[in-house]
């Protein structure tokens, strides 16, 4: 896991902790223990400043690539992953940033587009490299 993923971890603990002892949302960095990581989990110890009451969590990081997934399965995740969340008293963000790497890609049409408009005006790649 990258130091990245992990303060992100952290900083949701911090705004959506709900201590199960007395309710207590007060809880900030230094009050978090990180005692054990591997892979993509982590074990923290978590200390309420309010009781003073240890609660120990094991929270793991899930990286998906959901670009090949349909969007109706994407759909159902977040919806599971939230209720999830309802049934823990935890908010459980899930981000789905709409990316297509095949988005972004120039079209084989667009490629012939550029050729044709270029043959009509006697214009041809090598002149896009010459200097005037």
């Amino acid at each position: 896991m990258n130091f990245g993923m992990l303060k992100n971890m952290v900083e949701n603990l911090v705004s959506s902790y709900k201590c199960p002892f007395c309710s207590s949302t007060n809880i900030s960095e230094k009050n978090i223990d990180i005692v054990g990581a591997a892979g993509n989990t982590v074990n923290i110890d978590m200390h309420c400043p309010s009781c003073n009451k240890h609660f120990m969590a094991k929270t793991e990081v899930i990286h998906m690539e959901v670009w090949n997934v349909s969007a109706d399965k994407i759909d159902k995740l977040k919806a599971g992953l939230e209720a999830l969340g309802g049934k823990i008293g935890w908010n459980i963000d899930v981000e789905v940033q709409d990316q297509n790497p095949l988005e972004d890609q120039i079209k084989e049409e667009e490629i012939l587009n550029l050729r044709t408009q270029m043959k009509k005006k006697d214009f041809n790649a090598s002149d896009l490299f010459s200097e005037l």
